[in-house]
């Protein structure tokens, strides 16, 4: 080992395993201390002298752990012949040794005034024993590393009270011990070396760092230990110290790491430590890891080399590299060769070719073994073969790999030869297995006797030609059967029979006689190959048909449809039983009666009246269209009779069929138009048609005095007649206007309240309907508003309001009279005020005008000039509804209608105009909130071009009136 030399620090140091014992110090601290001077000449006295002394003085040493109070003893002996000592008084000094006030203890300077630094002793007589009196230094507790034992100095003088005492001795020693020495710790950087790194990075680091700097140089001796790792294979061996300079913190020494090319554990490990009986604490050993970098060896397998029938095989196995461990594997012999086939060889077998066996081969640690041969038996016979492969396998390796390839090859040459099998081919006819079925039908191919060789037979399945025979007909691939292209059986030695299969498809089409598939076989051997002849050509295979004739019918014959708006499609399916080989025709002709229905007008036949189900199809169709209206009339009726082409290979028919097409239309009805009527005026009572009929429709109309809306009940006095006979006449448009007759009021001279009339009226013989008005007579009694006077008159510029906005009234007054417009909304209760509308002067001329504005209802009107006041003149209020039309989607046409007014719950209808002129309702609702509907039309055909228009349906009692946007034509998309 190498050692620093000690370092002189204040009064010296050693390395930490160098510090010796405390006796040692404390004779060298005494001996130095007499040297230089430090204490006082020391006389020690004889025995005798010692005797003869009474109360002699001594002092001893002591020590304590720095921090700690420092307690010396001082000793004065009994007195001696019966004498007795007075009271003395001992002075007592502390002076530096090592140890050096204030830093290492508190100094004491005598003062006999204070009594600091003294000692009493009282006075004893001679029947006493020793006395013994202590006095105490503090030391100084400090985080300091010093050398291990400072001393100083206290000494004794006699006081000034008692100037003669004795002292045996004098001086003592203080030994304060040091409790900072620092610990230490041992680590290593990085614990785990890598074999593959570096040169210059494959080592570790072992570092011995101290708790806190230290003042003098520290030797921390160590070595290494082995473990798992050994030295010299896995690293340098090391015996040596790590040095610590006084003020650094640690130290360090490097550990070199081998890197060898042997295959040992993945981690090893040895151990660094600190020399036995190092005087000093810490961390004593720390252990250093090795990582493995070599891969484990591989067991590598040889070919054999080809021996003849009989001869031995011979496989060399070896290893690719060292190993610490035992290395074993196990083989095994099997059928056929390693990887790919030899193209012409066979498989041999154990027990007919070869002896089958099994081992294990064992490589010992860091073993030089060369080759170690495995050896298989092969056996000699008398059959005429191909060469033939076996393997050797190597598996289940422990502390190695297997090599790619984890098997090789050997091969045993055959002498012998003799002539091919024949082939034959069966069955040569199938049945194609019933309705949708497909069925693997299997073929046999036979070898006449069995080969040593590997033989081979190649097969190819194709339709066979037209010329089969009467009523055989070609199959066709992917419907009859399944086509296989060219595909090859192969027969092992010592085998006879091979099959394949051939998809054949069922199906339920009548196919007569059956088709004709072809099976080729040919010989694909390696020479010398089969023996020709047999079926080793084209070989034409049969598939039986066995299915029936199919028969003609009509899925449903008779059908019943309402008409609804239209169009409805009415779908007539033909259906064959099961499909035909052949086509099958068909031909419809209108029955004798058709029906009653009309032809391009209440229906329409879509699909030419010929047709064919083709062949291997079961369905044909002939579609129906119904075009639906909204005129009421009679259920209708259409037939047709459908045959069957008696060339056809088919059976059925002729087919009848009968479709009814439902009313679902209501009769016309009649809603009376209210008015108001004064006496002595003969109004026109009108009606508005809902709804149209094929035929006239007849209503009974009747009127008669009735109380309502708190209005009294007319009189049969006051108006004249009490009932019209009215007709619709045939096809007479939906929202037409129809005159019921002309209305007498009888004029009076009798004052009277307003009075109402009701006009209702019912269908004749139950057909149509009528929706009930009432004439209103007002007061007469010369309540406002009065009758008018010629004076003042009024007049409107049109009977109606079109849409919303305003409209022209004007009358005659006297010239420059003031005149007020008065006003009432249709619809609104009888007691209701009338409201003032404006004011305006007549002309010079005596004319006026106002321009009132229509919302929502209609309005009755009249003017007043202070005296006169006009007649009343009723304005409804018509809708104009705005309409829209886009097809922004394929087959897809969006419909929107907005009123004009814009009055939410309003009646919506959208038509399509047919091509015999009628309109057929396509959509139908009400306005919603913001006076809107749409309709979104789908399935329409794209490229079409159809004609649109809408109707919304006004409220008549708030004088609101019904109308019809202009038609707009859409294509679409």
């Amino acid at each position: 080992m190498r050692y620093q030399p000690a370092h002189a620090a204040k009064s010296g140091s050693v390395p930490f395993m160098l510090r010796g014992p405390k006796s040692v110090r404390t004779t060298l601290t005494a001996a130095v201390a007499g040297i230089v001077g430090l204490v006082p000449t020391v006389l020690v006295s004889s025995p005798a002298y010692a005797a003869a002394e009474d109360g002699v003085y001594s002092i001893a040493d002591t020590e304590v752990t720095e921090g700690g109070l420092m307690t010396f003893t001082i000793t004065r002996t009994k007195p001696a012949n019966g004498n007795t000592i007075p009271q003395e008084t001992v002075r007592f000094t502390t002076s530096n040794g090592v140890a050096t006030a204030p830093g290492d203890y508190t100094a004491v300077t005598p003062n006999e005034t204070t009594g600091v630094g003294t000692v009493v002793f009282p006075a004893t007589s001679n029947t006493a024993s020793n006395m013994t009196r202590t006095v105490t230094v503090q030391t100084t507790q400090d985080q300091d590393d010093e050398a291990d034992d400072e001393d100083f100095t206290v000494t004794l003088t006699a006081s000034t009270a008692s100037p003669n005492i004795t002292f045996g001795t004098a001086a003592a020693v203080g030994t304060i011990r040091d409790d900072d020495n620092p610990t230490f710790t041992l680590s290593s950087n990085p614990t785990t070396v890598s074999e593959g790194l570096a040169n210059a990075d494959r080592h570790a680091t072992v570092t011995a760092t101290l708790s806190k700097d230290s003042p003098f140089d520290v030797t921390i001796p160590i070595a290494t230990e082995d473990g798992t790792a050994k030295a010299p294979q896995d690293y340098d061996a090391v015996d040596d110290a790590i040095v610590i300079p006084a003020g650094d913190p640690s130290g360090f020494i490097e550990v070199e790491v081998k890197n060898d090319t042997i295959d040992e554990p993945q981690v090893q490990s040895f151990t660094v430590k600190t020399a036995t009986g190092l005087n000093v604490t810490g961390t004593q050993s720390v252990t250093v890891n090795i990582e493995d970098n070599d891969a484990a060896p591989t067991v590598d397998l040889d070919p054999a080399t080809a021996v003849s029938e009989g001869g031995t095989l011979t496989f060399n196995a070896t290893l690719s590299g060292q190993s610490e461990n035992t290395v074993t594997a196990k083989w095994a012999t099997a059928d056929g060769a390693a990887g790919t086939q030899v193209a012409g060889h066979g498989n041999a077998k154990a027990g007919d070719d070869y002896e089958a066996a099994t081992g294990t081969l064992t490589f010992d640690p860091l073993s030089q073994t060369p080759k170690v041969p495995i050896t298989v038996k092969t056996k000699l016979d008398s059959i005429d073969e191909a060469i033939e492969d076996l393997q050797v396998k190597i598996t289940e390796p422990t502390n190695a790999s297997v090599s790619n390839p984890s098997a090789q090859t050997g091969s045993i040459n055959d002498s012998g030869t003799t002539p091919g099998p024949q082939v034959t081919l069966t069955p040569v006819e199938v049945t194609e297995g019933g309705p949708t079925i497909s069925r693997a039908r299997t073929f046999k191919v036979t070898l006449s006797k069995a080969s040593g060789r590997q033989q081979k037979v190649q097969y190819i399945v194709g339709a066979g030609s037209a010329d089969a025979g009467a009523g055989i007909g070609v199959p066709t691939n992917g419907v009859d059967f399944t086509a296989v292209s060219a595909t090859t059986l192969t027969f092992e030695p010592g085998e006879t029979e091979k099959s394949f299969t051939v998809d054949v498809m069922g199906d339920n089409v009548d196919e007569g006689n059956g088709e004709n598939m072809v099976i080729t076989l040919s010989d694909a051997s390696s020479s010398p190959g089969l023996a020709a002849g047999l079926n080793l050509t084209a070989n034409q295979v049969l598939i039986k048909d066995d299915d029936d004739k199919p028969v003609l019918s009509l899925v449903k014959s008779d059908f019943t449809e309402n008409e609804t708006n239209g169009p409805v499609a009415v779908l007539y399916q033909l259906k064959l039983s099961n499909p035909s080989a052949e086509d099958v025709d068909w031909v419809a002709a209108a029955s004798s009666p058709a029906g009653t229905a009309t032809n391009n007008v209440d229906y329409e036949v879509v699909t030419p009246l010929t047709g064919t189900i083709q062949a291997g199809q079961t369905s044909g169709y002939m579609l129906v269209v119904i075009n639906g209206d909204e005129v009421f009339e009679p259920d209708e009726t259409v037939r047709y009779t459908i045959t069957r082409d008696s060339d056809d290979d088919a059976t059925g028919g002729p087919l009848n069929t009968s479709l009814t097409i439902t009313n679902d239309d209501m009769a016309p009805s009649l809603e009376v138009l209210s008015i108001d009527a004064a006496e002595g005026e003969t109004p026109v009572l009108r009606g508005v048609v809902t709804g149209s009929s094929s035929t006239q429709t007849v209503l009974n109309i009747s009127l008669t005095g009735k109380a309502m809306g708190g209005k009294a009940a007319a009189s049969g006095t006051d108006f004249s007649p009490a009932a019209f006979p009215v007709t619709i006449s045939a096809n007479t448009p939906s929202g037409s206007t129809v005159n019921i007759g002309t209305l007498t009021i009888a004029d009076d001279t009798t004052p009277e309240p307003a009075e109402t009339i009701l006009v209702s009226g019912t269908g004749f013989a139950g057909t149509g309907k009528v929706v009930d008005g009432v004439v209103t007579i007002p007061a007469n009694d010369g309540e406002a508003p009065s009758e008018p006077d010629a004076e003042l008159t009024l007049m409107s510029s049109a009977a109606f309001r079109l849409g919303v906005g305003s409209l022209k009234l004007s009358g005659k007054a006297t010239a420059g009279a003031s005149v007020t417009l008065w006003g009432k909304p249709i619809g609104a209760a009888e007691s209701a005020d009338w409201q003032n509308l404006g004011n305006t002067t007549a002309s010079s001329a005596g004319t006026y005008d106002f321009f009132p504005k229509f919302t929502t209802t209609g309005w009755w009107f009249r003017t007043n000039d202070g005296t006169n006041q006009s007649n009343a003149v009723k304005v409804n209020l018509k809708q104009d509804p705005d309409f829209f039309a886009r097809s922004s989607a394929r087959g897809q046409a969006v419909l929107s209608v907005f009123g004009d007014p814009r009055v939410a719950g309003l009646s919506v209808r959208i038509l399509r105009a047919n091509s015999n002129g009628t309109w057929s309702t396509v959509g139908q609702g009400t306005l919603d909130a913001n006076g809107k509907f749409v309709r979104t039309l789908t399935g329409l055909r794209s490229g079409a071009s159809y004609l649109y228009k809408a109707t919304v349906y006004g409220d008549g009692d708030v004088g609101m009136l019904t109308n019809t946007s202009k038609s707009i034509r859409l294509s679409i998309r």
